[in-house]
């Protein structure tokens, strides 16, 4: 891990332009995240998914539009919450 106090007097030198450029590749690798499944585990997920994807297929489109709004309602919530922290 870099020296903290190095990286902090790197930053402080650093032009408008060139902080705002790191604030920008600070919040991208901040909200990235990447899953990898391995080609031998698709399968797996696949089973893992079908039971779900049965009962999904057995629901109407006002009980999968209520879900797909409860998730939307979620992420809001989270979103707000976490921007509380910052």
């Amino acid at each position: 891990m870099a020296d903290m106090e190095m990286l902090f007097r790197a930053v402080d030198e650093l032009t408008t332009d060139e902080v705002n450029q790191l604030s920008d590749y600070i919040e991208k690798r901040r909200r990235v995240t990447w899953w990898v499944v391995p080609p031998e585990n698709l399968e797996k997920v696949a089973e893992i998914m079908r039971p779900v994807q049965e009962d999904a297929a057995q629901m109407s489109e006002n009980e999968i539009n209520a879900l797909i709004e409860e998730a939307i309602a979620e992420v809001r919530r989270e979103r707000k919450q976490n921007q509380g922290r910052d």
